[in-house]
């Protein structure tokens, strides 16, 4: 089973509840795939077309907005310095007491090179930021990754495109989460 965002697997291990709103889920996901083509381009035109779209979400038109102003806050050239970061982390099926054949959880973002930066895209304030990255750091430390992880970690920004703000930080001294409470949050999935 293949979740739809790394912040599924956060609900069932952190027990997080959510409203249920489906407009801004699906602002939220039109909001992502714009980012990821824009990321994958490297060019501002997949935002823009969306933006200009006569039948989008107003919602995931503020989100887009604020993620270009936090890019160009904090990038001279965001095209140039951020790309794309996708992995994906499979918690094999031997470890799932459930039906399913496995648990596969994307990991996705942008990646700055110069200060081994990991931008993770949020749509609400980071209040469990510290623990949300422990968690990764155990996904990534346990099991199985596909595709390239960067090398030497240094800071996690989460981006809030609901307020516009960025909260980072030091990924090298947290400690992972155990392997078993992982397993255990994959199993209530």
């Amino acid at each position: 089973m293949t979740l739809k965002s790394l912040y599924t697997f956060f609900k069932a291990y952190f027990n997080y509840v959510t409203s249920g709103n489906r407009a801004y889920a699906r602002a939220i996901s039109e909001a992502m795939a714009v980012i990821r083509d824009t990321l994958a381009q490297k060019t501002l035109n997949p935002i823009q077309i969306y933006l200009h779209k006569p039948f989008s979400f107003k919602l995931a038109k503020d989100m887009l907005q604020k993620a270009v102003s936090l890019a160009m806050s904090q990038y001279q050239d965001p095209f140039n310095e951020i790309q794309y970061f996708k992995i994906t982390v499979t918690i094999d099926k031997s470890f799932i007491t459930t039906n399913h054949k496995g648990i596969n959880i994307p990991i996705e973002g942008g990646w700055d090179n110069k200060n081994n930066k990991l931008i993770i895209i949020t749509f609400s304030q980071p209040s469990n930021m510290i623990e949300e990255v422990r968690v990764i750091k155990g996904l990534i430390k346990e099991f199985t990754i596909v595709g390239t992880l960067p090398a030497n970690i240094k800071t996690v920004a989460y981006w809030d495109l609901s307020k516009g703000k960025i909260t980072e930080i030091d990924y090298q001294p947290l400690q992972p989460v155990d392997k078993q409470s992982l397993i255990n949050a994959a199993n209530r999935i």
